[in-house]
């Protein structure tokens, strides 16, 4: 399970990283395995729109401008919410390349 993540518990774990006009989306698998990312608005009508028509999922965001409705917003629709300060993620802020893609792009040459 190298580059992995373990869940504590069943059901979706979906990442979020908001932009000021646009926010990717990133869905987990119960393995931790991407099963699905997708690009959205960053604005109330767009995350209510998605976020109405998921399960109660597991959500985490990284602290910023638009953590603070984002989380209130997922909060009210019965989400849980996870804010994260990426000085504080060890994994995020070490990384030089910051960028998911890149970092999938090393873990498959790696294999």
């Amino acid at each position: 399970m190298k580059n992995r993540i373990t869940l504590q518990s069943k059901g979706l774990t979906i990442g979020v990283d908001l932009g000021d006009t646009h926010s990717v989306v990133c869905v987990l698998g119960e393995e931790g395995e991407v099963t699905k990312r997708m690009k959205i608005a960053t604005s109330e009508t767009a995350f209510q729109k998605l976020f109405g028509s998921l399960p109660t999922s597991r959500v985490v965001l990284e602290a910023g401008t638009h953590s603070p409705w984002v989380s209130r917003q997922l909060k009210s629709q019965g989400h849980e919410v996870l804010v994260a300060n990426a000085r504080r993620v060890r994994l995020i802020y070490e990384n030089p390349n910051k960028s998911e893609r890149s970092a999938s792009a090393r873990r498959e040459t790696q294999h």
